[in-house]
């Protein structure tokens, strides 16, 4: 049976150079002076606010960022400070202090401790507070854990400082070419190259949801678990890392995108409910098989290879060796070389 189909008068393309810019107004240019200024956007969820998941702001290795905070309580709601002492003129000696610490997410414990900063609180009554961060806390690309914290100020050198409350969440530091650090950490794939693998880069790509798929802490989150993975899993080697310094940057993002799957298939296998009503079928969530699916296999593959690695340099390991100016690079230092 021949079907006719008439042609949308504007139909999907799916790639590449066919953007129809007719009637559309040109983007605003806005100010060169405050893009160093980053505050952590609210997820949205079926165009409602989500106050209580985990946020994260975004910058560049080597950008002298500012960033604004609003603190805020368990549920989203903002803290007012006006109680703690803060106004348009708080005095010298306030018994309590805003303080911002960072820490690279796998290293938190181990090592050196958070590189902590001062916070300048904006707005009192709202919870808007301000902190600046140094050089020394952006050079490295990684996965960091930021804390905004409420805390009191010891009368004296011999009295520990309390806690009083603190916000935690993602610091993402994209790797840059303008950074100075000689040590080659290459750090993650950029949050840009993730959503450019995964066609997520504009809402536009998403013609049924019209957003994004994925929240910038949802890909934190997916970053630092395959390294996670590659610690944990037997056998224990000597090649421990962090979203700093892991080197395998295909696998990596393979791995990444099978733990963003992972947690769609979740979404989807909660909130599957398929109903009939008005003649009308409706099961738009029913997509749990196709995501898990999808999941499975890169994460499959993902684990094969890291087994396979690390078997590969534990066995190496066991033999020794007589050194000489003609010794070449060992598999286990030839991984390290960046590209």
């Amino acid at each position: 049976m021949v079907v006719i189909a008439t042609p949308a008068p504007h139909p999907i393309v799916t790639c590449c150079n066919n953007t129809d810019t007719a009637g559309q107004e040109p983007q605003p240019p806005v100010a060169a002076i405050g893009q160093n200024v980053i505050s952590a956007l609210v997820s949205a969820v079926n165009g409602k606010p989500n106050l209580s998941r985990m946020r994260s702001v975004s910058l560049a290795q080597g950008q002298c960022a500012t960033i604004t905070w609003q603190l805020h309580d368990n549920t989203g709601a903002p803290v007012d400070l006006t109680g703690a002492g803060f106004s348009e003129s708080t005095p010298e000696n306030n018994p309590y202090a805003v303080v911002f610490r960072i820490k690279e997410q796998l290293s938190l414990g181990i090592g050196n401790a958070p590189v902590e900063v001062p916070a300048t609180v904006i707005d009192a009554a709202t919870g808007q507070v301000t902190a600046q961060l140094g050089a020394n806390m952006v050079g490295i690309p990684g996965i960091y854990y930021g804390e905004m914290a409420l805390v009191t100020v010891p009368p004296d050198a011999g009295t520990a400082r309390c806690v009083i409350f603190s916000n935690t969440f993602s610091v993402i530091i994209a790797r840059s070419t303008f950074n100075n650090d000689s040590a080659g950490y290459g750090g993650p794939p950029s949050i840009a190259e993730i959503r450019l693998h995964l066609r997520d880069s504009s809402p536009s790509e998403s013609f049924l949801l019209d957003n994004f798929m994925f929240d910038d802490a949802e890909i934190a989150l997916a970053i630092t678990r395959p390294v996670m993975y590659w610690n944990e899993i037997p056998p224990p080697i000597d090649a421990v890392y962090t979203t700093q310094n892991f080197p395998f940057r295909y696998h990596w993002l393979e791995g990444i995108c099978a733990n963003l799957f992972m947690m769609v298939a979740e979404q989807f296998r909660r909130n599957q409910l398929g109903y009939t009503a008005g003649g009308m079928s409706v099961d738009d969530q029913n997509k749990e098989a196709n995501y898990e699916r999808a999941a499975q296999a890169r994460w499959q593959a993902y684990k094969d290879w890291v087994r396979a690695t690390k078997a590969s340099i534990n066995l190496e390991g066991c033999y020794s060796e007589v050194s000489s100016t003609y010794k070449y690079s060992s598999y286990s230092d030839a991984i390290r070389i960046r590209y």
